[in-house]
């Protein structure tokens, strides 16, 4: 979910889990490419909505889930 001033919009029920990319490569062991894919939707969300920005963080979320090996369950909510 998106959110002005948020680059890594990843949250849990207590709230915003990572504050920048490099803690969620850090903290999740994810690909530093797919923490910049992240940074740079959350930039790019805190615009307009789009189809193109939900088809994106559709993308996005199969990627975090490939990579997390599902550890975790991933949703996105425009």
């Amino acid at each position: 979910m998106s959110e002005d001033g948020v680059d890594v919009p990843l949250w849990s029920e207590e709230g915003l889990i990572f504050v920048d990319g490099q803690e969620l490569v850090r903290e999740w062991g994810v690909s530093q490419e797919l923490a910049t894919d992240v940074v740079r939707w959350g930039r790019a969300s805190q615009g307009p909505a789009t189809a193109e920005l939900d088809a994106q963080a559709a993308a996005l979320v199969r990627r975090l889930r490939r990579e997390l090996h599902r550890r975790f369950r991933i949703v996105y909510q425009p």
